[in-house]
Order: C-alpha cells, then structure tokens, then sequence
C-alpha cells in the first residue's frame, strides 16, 4: 500500500489517465481536421485563458467566455468548410483581421457577461427586498395606528411609556424613536 491513504493519489491518477485517453483520441481526429483544427486553436485563445485563471470549480468564467469565443470564430470554420478546407485558406483567415476581430470581440462580451450579470442580477435583488422592506414597514406604521402599540411588541405601562426593560422584537420604522 502506498503512503496515501485518502486515495486522493489515485483519484489524481485516474483523472491524468483520462486526460491521456481523450488526448490520445482527439489528436488524431484533429490531424484529420488539420485546418479547422488550426483556425479553432488560434481562434480559441481567449477560452484557454480563461480556463488557466478561472478559480471557480464550476468553471462559468471558461463556460462564459468559451461559449461567446465559440460563437465568434464558428462563421469562419463555417467558411473555412464551405470553401474548401484547406491549410493555406485556414493560414488566409488567420492573416485577416477581421477574424481575430470577431472571435476577440465575442469572447470580450463573454468576459463582459461574466463580470456585469452577477451585479445587475445583486442589484435588482437589493431593489426587491428594499422595496418589501418598505411595504412590511408601512404595514407594520398601519397595525400600530388601528390596534396600538402592543402589536408592534411594545406594551406600555401604566404611564403610558413602553418599560425600559421590555427587548423591542421588531426593529423600529425610519422616523420613530
């Protein structure tokens, strides 16, 4: 028995021997496909980025970024097999700006939805629960008005004030003391 005992060691090992397998079965289908396999690699830059600097197990950032990346150099693989799939017209497309262009700028947008969507999504969930924090509080102001003190969980004494030691269960409404 080795000294690892968690079996975290053959998990890691497992998971290499996958790699290899699936390598060892794409590098032949990509040498068959040489210029598409080309444009995509050159192409796809920005989703290898993305994949080193993403932190998250879930990968988003590659998944985001990846798909958009995808999305903006497909037209010219779409290109690259209706006009003959060659090397040398893989090697024309890659000398086009228009391509790094296009496959660039999708895979911006995808670093754009990645960053921009979790916070509109956090804003308008503040804005909600603001704007239901506002309308307990004009119902709590509209019990208090027709049944007293005493439903907001502030009995009064004698006196008529609430009793020092008495804890207040609900947080008072903006205005009140």
């Amino acid at each position: 028995m080795r000294g690892d005992s968690t079996g975290y060691g053959q998990a890691a090992g497992r998971r290499a021997g996958g790699l290899l397998l699936i390598l060892a079965l794409l590098l032949p289908f990509g040498l068959l496909v040489l210029p598409t396999t080309l444009l995509l690699l050159a192409g796809m830059i920005p989703t290898l980025v993305a994949l080193v600097v993403d932190r998250d197990p879930d990968k988003s950032a590659t998944l985001t970024v990846g798909a958009l990346n995808f999305c903006g150099i497909m037209p010219f693989c779409i290109r690259l097999w209706q006009d003959g799939h060659t090397a040398e017209l893989s090697f024309r497309m890659l000398a086009n700006p228009t391509t790094w262009l296009l496959a660039y700028s999708a895979a911006a947008a995808g670093w754009l939805i990645y960053f921009m969507v979790p916070r509109v999504v956090a804003g308008f969930s503040i804005s909600r629960d603001q704007a239901r924090i506002r309308d307990l509080e004009a119902a709590r102001t509209d019990l208090v008005r027709d049944w007293g003190p005493d439903v907001a969980g502030q009995p009064k004494e004698a006196g008529g004030e609430a009793p020092a030691s008495a804890p207040s269960l609900i947080a008072p409404v903006r205005g009140e003391p």
